[in-house]
């Protein structure tokens, strides 16, 4: 059985031996020396060497444009800088104040070339890797991305000092994500990768993920899964305090970060909800042996008992990370790893 028929299986409620190492375009392009923003400027001529080292490895599920999260926001004006190595960052906030976000034009999202070419490499993924791998496509949350167009730290001071303004972000954040991310589904995307970092309990209180995070994501989710494609959530940090909320919300597959419980996670999360996780990315995947990459993931299968449940690294894992980590992961995964 191939990567995507196990994912498959696996939403449909069915206990396989599933397994993702968390690989994205940004890793993939980053081990072949080049950096993520010739994807932006050169989908069609980049995309082979993305598929090639997907092609490399046996994980269930690729993840797409993890590194172009902030692309519908470069649409609507925001001004980012890309590093060599590393995702882009914001040069300056997109908002200031309300009058900004009033001027922001949503319908560029929908004409813009360079959204519609990334759209068609997704499609021309799902495509190449066929059988072999699962296309899950990154968009961004509306609370993170709402962080991102005024800066993360204004943010923060905002949920303090500005309520109407953080829900007037919120609201067109998430007019934003529905206005870019949806296309995707209906080009035929088969999961869509819904990534919160600034959700994080290592960020936010529980009192404000459910105030500020859970309404957006809910809608989100809601729509989604209402076309008929499943959502994988991601938020990094600690959420064992909000996995209750998350329960509520319903994403097909939670992916929980390294400082979570998977045995906890589980037990709240509950049977309908398919759970992800643990391995460290850092510690165990990139500077750890392959006897502690197997030992560790093992742990993972262990404590996630007899419930659905997809192995995978606690987060995306880094472009450094050893190809013989990355192989004795997903053999674990896989029931292929000798003892």
């Amino acid at each position: 059985m191939e990567g995507r028929q196990r994912v498959l299986k696996l939403l449909k409620g069915a206990r396989v031996r599933a397994c993702s190492v968390f690989a994205t375009e940004f890793w993939a392009l980053n081990r072949r020396g080049y950096g993520i923003k010739s994807l932006l400027e050169d989908p069609e001529g980049l995309l082979p060497v993305v598929a090639e080292e997907a092609q490399n490895i046996d994980s269930d599920i690729f993840f797409f444009l993890a590194g172009l999260t902030s692309v519908p926001l470069m649409v609507l004006g925001g001004r980012f800088e890309f590093p060599e190595k590393g995702a882009p960052f914001a040069e300056a906030p997109l908002v200031e104040d309300r009058d900004d976000l009033k001027e922001l034009d949503l319908k560029k999202i929908a004409s813009d070339a360079r959204v519609n070419q990334l759209r068609q490499a997704s499609v021309e993924l799902k495509r190449i890797l066929r059988d072999r791998a699962m296309v899950a496509v990154n968009i961004r949350a509306p609370f993170t991305q709402a962080a991102q167009m005024v800066g993360s730290e204004n943010f923060m001071r905002l949920l303090y000092r500005d309520e109407r303004f953080v829900f007037e972000l919120l609201e067109i954040s998430t007019e934003i994500f529905l206005a870019y991310g949806l296309p995707f589904v209906e080009s035929g995307a088969e999961m869509i990768y819904v990534s919160d970092p600034v959700a994080s309990g290592d960020l936010i209180s529980r009192k404000h993920f459910e105030r500020y995070v859970y309404p957006y994501l809910k809608k989100i989710v809601a729509e989604i899964k209402r076309l008929g494609t499943p959502v994988l959530l991601h938020i990094c940090g600690d959420t064992a305090d909000r996995l209750d909320l998350i329960r509520e919300i319903e994403p097909d597959i939670m992916s929980v970060d390294h400082k979570v419980d998977l045995e906890k996670a589980g037990e709240i999360l509950g049977q309908r909800i398919c759970l992800a996780g643990n391995v460290d990315p850092s510690q165990v995947m990139e500077y750890g042996s392959r006897e502690e990459v197997e030992r560790k993931a093992l742990e993972c299968m262990e404590k996630a008992g007899n419930r659905r449940f997809l192995l995978m690294p606690g987060c995306e894992i880094s472009p450094d990370t050893p190809l013989e980590n990355i192989k004795t992961f997903l053999d674990v995964g896989h029931g292929l790893a000798t003892k």
